[in-house]
C-alpha cells in the first residue's frame, strides 16, 4: 500500500484543515450523544493525528480520552495543543495495541482504515479493547462518496491511489461483522467543509488532504491550475463547499439502541 509520510506532513497538517465549531458540534453530537457515551467514559481515538477529536472530547465532554497514532511527529503536534495534559497520548500501531482487553467504552476511527496495512486486523484489535457494552465509530469518506469530489476530479493521481485503498460502506460493514461487531448501522453526513470556493482552493494549495502529498509535483501543479480556473468561474458552486461522508457504528454486544 502506498502511504502518506506523516513525519513530513505533520508540520503543515493543520494548515488548510480548519474545523469549524459547527462541524465540530455536528460530529461530536453524532459520536457522543446519539450513541449514548456518558461523561467520564474511556474513549480511544485511534489514529488521532494532531488531536482534532481527542481534545474537544476531553475538554468539552469530560471524557477520559486516549489518543493513539503511529506517527511521533503528529503526536508531537497534538501535545503542543494539549497545554493542560487532558488527553493520554500514545505512539502505537493500530494492528497491535498495548491496552488490555475491555479497556474502552468506545473506539473512534476518523479517516483511518485506508491508511493501515490490514484494516480487518485493526478492527479486530478494536473489538478486543472495547468493553462488553462498548461501541466503535468509524468516520470516513467511502469510495462511492469521494470518487467524484473536487480532489478526485482535478487530481487524477489521487483517484489512482484512493481506488486501490478506500473501502465502500458495504465493505466497512462486512469487516465489522467479521471482527465480531453487531447492530451495525451507517448514515451519510453532509458537512460544509469550506465557506467559499476560494477557501477550498487555498486548502488544496496547502495539501489539506494527505493524499495530495503523495502525487507528483507536476500532477499537483496541473490540478491546482485547473481547480483555480474552475473556482474563478464557479465560486459559489456547492460542490466546492460540501463533502459527503459516512459514520458507521457497531456494538460489541447485541443491545437495543
Amino acid at each position: 500500500m502506498i502511504k502518506a509520510d506523516y513525519s513530513k506532513i505533520a508540520s503543515f497538517y493543520d494548515k488548510g484543515r480548519s474545523f469549524s465549531i459547527q462541524n465540530r458540534s455536528l460530529w461530536l453530537n453524532l459520536i457522543i450523544k446519539e450513541v449514548g457515551i456518558s461523561k467520564s467514559s474511556r474513549v480511544l481515538d485511534l489514529g488521532c493525528g494532531t488531536g482534532r477529536f481527542s481534545l474537544p472530547m476531553a475538554e468539552l465532554y469530560n471524557l477520559d480520552v486516549t489518543g493513539v497514532d503511529s506517527s511521533l511527529k503528529m503526536l508531537e503536534k497534538a501535545r503542543t495543543k494539549d497545554s493542560g495534559s487532558i488527553v493520554n497520548w500514545y505512539n502505537e500501531d493500530a494492528h497491535e495495541l498495548s491496552f488490555p482487553n475491555n479497556s474502552f467504552a468506545a473506539v473512534l476511527m476518523s479517516h483511518l482504515l485506508h491508511h493501515v496495512d490490514n484494516p480487518q486486523a485493526a478492527l479486530k484489535e478494536s473489538f478486543r479493547v472495547i468493553n462488553s457494552t462498548g461501541v466503535i465509530l468509524i468516520r470516513y469518506g467511502s469510495i462511492g462518496q469521494i470518487k467524484n469530489d473536487v480532489e478526485h476530479t482535478f487530481f487524477p493521481q489521487v483517484t489512482e491511489i484512493d481506488e486501490s485503498r478506500t473501502p465502500s460502506q458495504e465493505l466497512v460493514e462486512k469487516w465489522l461483522v467479521d471482527a465480531g461487531f453487531t447492530c451495525i448501522s451507517s448514515r451519510e453526513v453532509i458537512q460544509q467543509t469550506h465557506k467559499t470556493g476560494n477557501a477550498h482552493l487555498k486548502a488544496a494549495q496547502s495539501k489539506n488532504t494527505s493524499v495530495l502529498s503523495m502525487i507528483s509535483e507536476e500532477s499537483f501543479r496541473t490540478g491546482i491550475s485547473r481547480l483555480k480556473e474552475y473556482v474563478k468561474k464557479n465560486s459559489k458552486d456547492n460542490w466546492l463547499l460540501f463533502d459527503r461522508m459516512t459514520l458507521t457504528v457497531g456494538y460489541k454486544s447485541k443491545i437495543t439502541v
